[in-house]
């Protein structure tokens, strides 16, 4: 085996184990803000970003051990499906990026949206909104929709205890960040990491196919000669 081919294989390889990292960030990105999303208030009413990231991660790590398999098994017509769904996931994971990335452009109108949306939820005292507003300032960091004294102006209530760090049951010293502007910015920087791997990965993904095309032409020659 020629030394060029050697190296052809090796890059071949690496480019593989990238996109597998590539979609293994997709898969935790998207699965953190399907999470945050869940226990929290829905950001994106059209279109669930944290689900569209976990479906482009797995297919992501699907396709890079379909590739590595591919490779061993040195059979054209495998590399050949192995590149064709590799552009159909290039074109993809494009769009995913653009929507994700387009999202955080117009962060300013779905900040306004997620601000609402956490102070309908916060008007609410039934269990699971409790439950979702203790989530959300225990785990942003965050009392209120506005700050502490949120709680004593609306309901005239003591400030939870979800609102401490040291979550005892006296709350002398809460979270001075109101929760609105600090989940709103939790939920975009998620999406932005979404959108900039889905973007910035996606060439890999352009240069995976075109190498398993290429060794596919390479081993249909071999095996005609």
């Amino acid at each position: 085996m020629a030394v060029s081919e050697v190296t052809k294989y090796l890059v071949f390889l690496t480019l593989n184990v990238v996109v597998a990292f590539c979609g293994a960030i997709l898969l935790a990105f998207g699965a953190i803000l399907q999470v945050d999303e869940h226990k929290g208030v829905k950001s994106f009413a059209q279109l669930s970003i944290g689900g569209f990231g976990i479906g482009i991660g797995v297919l992501g790590l699907c396709l890079a051990t379909w590739g590595i398999w591919a490779l061993f098994k040195r059979k054209p017509s495998i590399l050949t499906y192995y590149a064709v769904t590799i552009i159909v996931l290039f074109i993809v994971q494009i769009v995913l990026g653009a929507i994700a990335l387009g999202s955080v452009s117009g962060s300013k109108r779905d900040d306004d949206e997620i601000e609402k949306a956490v102070q309908r939820l916060f008007r609410r005292q039934d269990d699971i909104a409790v439950k979702r507003i203790n989530h959300i300032q225990k785990t942003f960091r965050c009392c209120g929709v506005n700050g502490p004294n949120y709680w004593k102006q609306m309901f005239n209530k003591p400030i939870p205890i979800s609102c401490c760090p040291e979550l005892r049951e006296r709350c002398d010293n809460p979270y001075e960040k109101g929760c609105a502007r600090v989940y709103a910015a939790a939920i975009e920087k998620n999406v932005g990491v979404i959108g900039g791997v889905a973007i910035g990965f996606s060439p890999v993904l352009l240069v995976s196919a075109i190498l398993a095309w290429y060794i596919r032409l390479e081993i249909k020659k071999m095996q005609y000669t």
